[in-house]
């Protein structure tokens, strides 16, 4: 049995209150049968995996997302064509020549409300799956984490921004500006190792302390961005004197290009060489 089949009248406006409509109107509700197939259909072939769909229905705590980010999403999509009217009860569907759609403000401030809900529900997903073994290698699971900065909770924890979709969606580009700068302090390779272990649920507290550091850096970063894009120096110096520090905890920098290019021995001028070097 597929999630959809299980949306009804009264599951979708569980999750989405405001379109609450008396028993017998499912104006809203019907109108967007359509729409909750393709947000599902496209959730699992995008994030979870059509090998990972029968864990949808076994997961109650991941259930639970997928239908609010199914119903939020298809009402998102849809309520700016649906002509809707405030009424005591709810949103409805203008139904007579006697009433007039809500203003353009509530409108905008309500789908504001559920796409801000959709992200969220959206990246619960995600967090629920890097439990699922094997799911943190897939493509969907490099799709969905390509970054540290990865989940809309970072915007409110690590930056001044305000939560708005608007904000999450210039933030999660420039989180990957900020990406190009952290590959250089931390290594591809480890940050490479990061991600893989964010993706699949496993990173030891040594780890944990640089996926923090990295992710005030990044929070800085988008925080400034509109004023002085230049990389925070003292946020990455304290990522590389941890490493540095305590390297044998972080194999996989220590073996890497950058530790190499950090360590590497400067020449020494000889007393009998032809040509002296100043570096």
């Amino acid at each position: 049995m597929k999630i959809t089949e299980e949306i009804t009248k009264e599951v979708f406006e569980n999750y989405v209150p405001a379109a609450r409509m008396p028993e017998r109107n499912g104006s809203v509700y019907n109108r967007l049968q359509q729409q909750l197939s393709d947000v599902y259909t496209m959730l699992v072939r995008k994030v979870v995996g059509e090998v990972y769909e029968e864990r949808l229905t076994s997961d109650r705590q991941l259930k639970d997302a997928v239908l609010r980010h199914v119903c939020l999403q298809a009402f998102v999509m849809t309520a700016r064509s649906l002509d809707l009217v405030l009424t005591a009860t709810g949103f409805g569907i203008v139904s007579t020549n006697s009433t007039a759609p809500a203003s353009k403000s509530r409108v905008d401030a309500l789908i504001e409300e559920c796409r801000i809900q959709s992200i969220v529900s959206l990246h619960d997903i995600i967090l629920h799956m890097t439990s699922a073994e094997g799911w943190g290698g897939t493509p969907c699971a490099e799709t969905s984490i390509c970054c540290l900065f990865w989940n809309v909770g970072h915007l409110t924890s690590y930056t001044t921004l305000q939560l708005t979709s608007d904000n999450w969606q210039k933030a999660s580009g420039q989180a990957l500006e900020a990406d190009v700068t952290l590959r250089k302090a931390i290594s591809d390779e480890y940050m490479e190792e990061l991600l893989r272990k964010i993706r699949t649920h496993s990173l030891n507290n040594d780890d944990t302390i640089i996926v923090n550091k990295c992710l005030v850096f990044i929070g800085g970063f988008i925080s400034r961005y509109d004023t002085d894009r230049r990389p925070a120096s003292k946020e990455l110096d304290a990522i590389v004197g941890q490493l540095e520090t305590y390297v044998q905890h972080y194999p996989t920098y220590q073996q890497s290009a950058t530790y190499r290019g950090r360590h590497a021995e400067r020449y020494k001028n000889k007393k009998d060489d032809p040509t002296f070097f100043f570096m």
